[in-house]
């Protein structure tokens, strides 16, 4: 409680003295695909000042920012500590896209995508929760953490309703699109490339952004950003039949973004 007050404390202080940066790194992208780790290299590496979240974002305020009661430029403002920063990473903007757009005339985006059988699976292993049931009843709804309760509330998202599978595999496909309706203006990286070669993936970025390399971070390539799902349970047997919703759903989206049904 005393490390969160004071947290509080410092963003809200610090942001009377700060300026939103036009021109930073954000990195967008759903939550547990990556952004985390991509987020924390690209700045080490470039010597660059980082927000790695935005806990004031999260609900309830979540909800006024998606429906529009709290325009992003307001809330921004408020908290321009975090906007200030040279790269910025918060999961819940990618659904803000046109708006952080405005916030950030000259920004460079990043987009981390992860295979969407592999996102849900971590993001279900963060919060202990099985990928096979047909249904969550309320008892299994309500012992979900509540920071990561609104990810399973279709109407937040303006989502049809239904399993708990579809609505994050169609959430998924939301945020998805925001790269593939933005190609033109946003840098993507696949996770799988970035675990098959982490150093390059780095430096290949770094270059595209304009980042010169300023320390080396070799000696951080597999530190663990964030809890470590259970990769050692297969797609089929973690999820057994709703895998198939996920194929079916976010089918599309997979294709284009090179992963196989």
């Amino acid at each position: 409680m005393l490390n969160h007050t004071f947290r509080v404390f410092k963003v809200r202080f610090y942001s009377l003295f700060s300026t939103i940066n036009r021109s930073p790194i954000i990195i967008l992208g759903n939550q547990k695909s990556g952004t985390s780790v991509i987020t924390h290299l690209i700045a080490d590496y470039g010597g660059l000042t980082k927000t790695v979240d935005i806990p004031e974002s999260w609900w309830p305020t979540l909800e006024m920012l998606l429906d529009g009661t709290l325009p992003l430029k307001d809330f921004a403002r408020k908290y321009s500590f975090y906007f200030s920063r040279d790269v910025i990473k918060e999961p819940n903007l990618t659904f803000l896209f046109d708006q952080l757009s405005r916030i950030h005339p000259g920004a460079k985006f990043v987009f981390v995508i992860r295979d969407p059988r592999s996102n849900i699976r971590s993001l279900l292993n963060r919060i202990s929760v099985p990928g096979n049931l047909p249904r969550m009843d309320e008892d299994e709804v309500h012992a979900i953490p509540a920071d990561w309760r609104p990810v399973f509330d279709a109407a937040l998202w303006d989502l049809p309703d239904g399993n708990y599978v579809d609505i994050l595999a169609r959430r998924w496909v939301r945020a998805a699109r925001v790269y593939l309706d933005h190609q033109d203006r946003i840098h993507l990286v696949r996770y799988e490339d970035f675990n098959a070669d982490k150093l390059q993936t780095i430096e290949k970025l770094a270059q595209k952004l304009g980042v010169s390399s300023k320390r080396d971070i070799t000696d951080q390539l597999d530190v663990q950003f964030q809890p470590k799902g259970n990769k050692s349970i297969s797609w089929e047997v973690f999820f057994e039949e709703n895998m198939e919703r996920i194929e079916d759903i976010c089918s599309r989206e997979m294709a284009e973004l090179g992963y196989v049904n």
